[in-house]
């Protein structure tokens, strides 16, 4: 299937078909896939990861929402809550979690940004106690588990960089 026609697509007013919205969703897929995919086989800060509370012994295998390394690089346990939108999840530590293979596109789900907890506009509540808008770092969520390596783990206050990681 070829390309999107941007230009045409600009020339009649840049209103969108149903079946130009669903190209331009598969091709931003594609395009994200591919560089999550070279992050991992080449540990840049493309590579997709999954932060955790800090606890024992790390899991072999990681699930949930994820993100791309580039948006905690450099950041503290308690900066990346504010990043990732969770409240009080990483007051004792984080542990960074590599996936070891590639991705595929059956392997997640994209859910917009943090400042849209589940992908979804943000609706206040005073009962939640855990998850709140972030500062806007894409995230999708794993279909499945993968399996996965700890690269840093993290002390309140310590940052997410070369020094920390356990590779």
């Amino acid at each position: 299937m070829s390309k999107l026609d941007v230009r045409a697509l600009l020339g009649r007013g840049g209103e969108m078909t149903p079946s130009e919205v669903k190209q331009l969703r598969r091709e931003l897929t594609e395009a994200k896939l591919h560089e999550m995919s070279s992050g991992i086989v080449e540990q840049t800060l493309d590579q997709p990861v999954r932060v955790i509370p800090f606890s024992g012994t790390p899991p072999a295998f990681a699930s949930g929402y994820f993100t791309q390394q580039k948006f905690i690089w450099g950041k503290t346990p308690e900066e990346m809550e504010r990043i990732l939108g969770i409240i009080d999840k990483l007051k004792h530590g984080a542990c960074v979690l590599q996936f070891l293979a590639p991705l595929k596109a059956s392997d997640y789900e994209n859910k917009a940004y943090s400042y849209l907890p589940n992908g979804k506009e943000y609706k206040p509540d005073p009962n939640e106690k855990m998850y709140v808008p972030g500062k806007g770092a894409p995230q999708w969520r794993l279909t499945r588990q993968v399996t996965a390596k700890c690269i840093a783990k993290l002390l309140p206050g310590q940052p997410f960089d070369k020094s920390s990681l356990n590779l």
